[in-house]
């Protein structure tokens, strides 16, 4: 979860009128809050305070917090279908709001919870760390990962073990008994990616990746210095991942693939496809042809040391790399689409100009490779272009998969590639691309050092989605629904992190989560979702 906040808006009795291209009609919601008038279906009654508010990564209007007070309803809570539920807290046996142990361990209760409010799936289901065990033997308990199916909890994975729950890997192999000995990602259907470290039988440690099936348990998918031809890479005979990695290498898709940025051993980098039988590149260094650039250039390879996480697609994922023409040649960095098939240039310094900045007759200066985001058909990015009288502005891209970019904002410069008429973009900071080519962006425009959310749509003038000042409408138990203004807003600064399946403030279907400040009711959280839901991608956007 980002640790930085950023705020949006100032006070709204200094902020900038509202323009008239403000889209009144995005639907947002009051989904959590801490004023006890606030009626928020499923919420504890009276004042309350949370922290760890997170959109699950699908968005479908799933939100997770953790309840601090009062007291009696502390504990991890999920929004689900509209209404609140807790489904973990700490000194309860049991399954509903429990560990859900059985036979001797039957009495065992959760003695703390480190991670609860984030992870979770495209059915609302979720998966958490736990330590477990019965409050009288705390040295016995364990550290455990956790998967509530929306109704119990069970327990997937645990510490000290080989058995059913331990990493699968053989007899005498067991994960450490350590509070950080997993990561997980919460998937479709109850499954899940874990990033664990497992101990040998002689006392090694190695990093390992694996998904948990329900019914089957924890699959191993590739493990760190393995030469198993199921774990390893299998460039060559005897390779191995000579590297620990970090869920954050991870790209996990709506369609349940995963994929990852590793490096092998043979000073070997690149894309594999895990978890979907043994490891397959489908992109590395070195090497022409199909895993190689696929820029009509048959000597054309990636020249990377390393290559930037992959961000999902519609079909496969976007990634930039450095990538050579010849052996002889200089490297030079791309945006490049795996199709499935082939490593597709959509942004490059080609010859034609076809995946160029379209822009004035600009071509590439750098690329911001760690702005890329990426959903459904369509993904955005940050770049510095060169002019063709001398100059080099910066701006942020939007690109269709198979198509060419196309600019959307320009920093520091007027006319058709600024916010409005006699404004200009200052500096863009959280991001998120959608479905359909929609990107929000939370930026700072002058005159007046304005902050503010913004929608870019294609072809349509950039709008503010929300600032100080707006009015929005307040659940309350006292008089119903009521209008009431936004004095200020903040998200969590940075890209939106659903790419990696992570819960954040924005998610894949193009549902955001914000934190404003209610006139006469305080903090709460507000929730919009975009219109005409098709198979949980909103084709359509924020239509308003």
């Amino acid at each position: 979860m980002p640790s930085s906040k950023l705020a949006l808006a100032v006070l709204a009795a200094v902020a900038l009128p509202l323009p008239s291209a403000f889209a009144q009609t995005v639907p947002w919601q009051v989904v959590a809050g801490a004023n006890a008038d606030l009626a928020i279906p499923g919420f504890p009654a009276g004042s309350r305070s949370y922290t760890d508010v997170l959109l699950g990564d699908v968005g479908a209007g799933l939100v997770g917090v953790r309840m601090t007070s009062p007291t009696s309803a502390a504990g991890y809570w999920a929004r689900r279908q509209g209404t609140w539920t807790r489904y973990a807290t700490t000194g309860v046996a049991g399954a509903t709001e429990g560990p859900g142990r059985t036979g001797a361990e039957a009495g065992h209760t959760f003695l703390s919870i480190t991670t609860g409010g984030s992870g979770a799936g495209a059915d609302g289901q979720r998966v958490f760390i736990a330590r477990a065990g019965n409050a009288a033997d705390v040295q016995n308990a364990t550290w455990g990962l956790w998967r509530w199916d929306t109704n119990t909890n069970s327990e997937v994975a645990r510490v000290l073990t080989d058995g059913v729950l331990g990493p699968g890997l053989g007899a005498g192999w067991v994960f450490p008994n350590d509070a950080g000995f997993a990561s997980a990602r919460m998937m479709g259907g109850g499954t899940m990616v874990i990033n664990a470290d497992a101990t040998s039988p002689t006392g090694a440690t190695r990093r390992m990746l694996a998904r948990h099936v329900p019914g089957q348990g924890n699959l191993p998918c590739m493990v760190r210095q393995s030469t198993d031809p199921a774990l390893s890479p299998g460039l060559s005979a005897g390779d191995s991942f000579d590297a620990a990695w970090g869920m954050s290498a991870l790209a996990l898709t709506p369609q349940g693939k995963v994929y990852g940025s590793f490096s092998a051993s043979g000073s070997r980098w690149g894309i594999w496809e895990v978890c979907n039988g043994a490891p397959r590149a489908v992109a590395v260094n070195g090497e022409p042809g199909a895993r190689g650039p696929e820029i009509g250039v048959s000597t054309a390879t990636f020249a990377s040391t390393s290559f930037d996480t992959p961000r999902p697609a519609a079909n496969g994922f976007y990634f930039f790399a450095s990538y050579r023409r010849v052996s002889s040649e200089t490297s030079r960095l791309g945006l490049f689409w795996h199709d499935g098939a082939a490593n597709r240039p959509l942004a490059i310094n080609d010859d034609s100009g076809n995946w160029g900045p379209n822009w004035q007759g600009t071509t590439w200066r750098s690329f911001t490779a760690n702005s890329l985001v990426g959903a459904g058909e369509y993904a955005a990015f940050f770049a510095q272009v060169n002019t063709t009288d001398g100059g080099n502005p910066s701006g942020l891209w939007r690109v269709r998969a198979g198509g060419t970019p196309e600019l959307a904002a320009l920093i520091g410069l007027t006319g058709d590639y600024g916010p409005e008429p006699n404004r200009t973009w200052s500096s863009f900071l959280g991001r998120a691309v959608l479905a359909n080519g929609d990107i929000v962006v939370a930026a700072r425009t002058n005159p007046g050092n304005e902050l503010a959310l913004w929608l870019l749509k294609s072809g349509a003038a950039p709008r503010r989605l929300l600032v100080a000042g707006q009015t929005v409408t307040i659940p309350t138990t006292s008089a119903g629904n009521v209008q009431a203004t936004v004095n200020s807003v903040s998200i969590d600064d940075g890209a939106a992190l659903y790419g990696g399946g992570e819960d954040s403030w924005a998610a894949a279907d193009g549902s955001i989560l914000v934190h404003a400040d209610i006139v006469g009711y305080g903090g709460v959280r507000l929730l919009a979702i975009p219109s005409n839901p098709v198979n949980l991608v909103f084709r359509n956007g924020f239509d308003g």
